[in-house]
């Protein structure tokens, strides 16, 4: 091979890569899945009225997300990774934050087993997911208030949720601090 052909050969590859999705996971779910421990991954259970358990395999008693604690629900089942399989949002309820809307989010990939793993985690308003999603680990939008007392009208920040192949994770882009809502008050 000559060296203008290799320099051709070289430039289609960079300009051939170069538009390529950056949220493609380095693994795969199945190889993210095996290589997470069982007692981080969790079965979802869906009961009466939205309620729902996030545990364990077989810690049911134990789990902070379990029907008993009865403060975690479906907030909608967006299919993250486009796989065809229904995956699982959850809002949790079990922090205080007196009369302000601020809510415990995750979000949970099946991994096929009857198992999923946690894709996503914060304390948001909202969570706003794509109504068809297509393409895997679609950007997602969230909203923070202020948790403060007094402080309930401070505008909203508006978060965007990028999922990073390295970490397995909806991350915000940038990361906020949730008091830093309440600073423009």
């Amino acid at each position: 091979m000559t060296r203008a052909t290799a320099r051709l050969a070289l430039s289609l590859l960079f300009f051939g890569t170069a538009g390529c999705s950056a949220t493609t996971p380095s693994q795969t779910l199945q190889q993210r899945c095996a290589a997470t421990p069982i007692d981080e991954r969790v079965e979802i259970k869906i009961f009466e009225q939205g309620r729902l358990s996030a545990c364990p395999p077989d810690a049911e008693e134990d789990c902070l997300y379990s029907l008993t604690a009865g403060k975690t629900y479906s907030a909608g089942t967006p299919d993250f990774n486009a796989d065809g399989l229904p995956d699982q949002m959850i809002k949790h309820f079990g922090t205080n934050y007196g009369d302000v809307d601020v809510v415990h989010h995750l979000g949970f990939v099946q991994c096929g087993d009857g198992t999923a793993i946690k894709v996503l985690e914060g304390q948001f308003k909202e969570i706003s997911v794509p109504g068809t999603i297509t393409q895997p680990w679609p950007d997602l939008t969230a909203t923070r208030l202020c948790a403060a007392l007094g402080k309930e009208d401070a505008s909203p920040q508006v978060i965007k949720l990028i999922f990073d192949p390295t970490t397995y994770r909806y991350l915000e882009t940038p990361k906020l601090d949730p008091q830093s809502v309440c600073s423009d008050v």
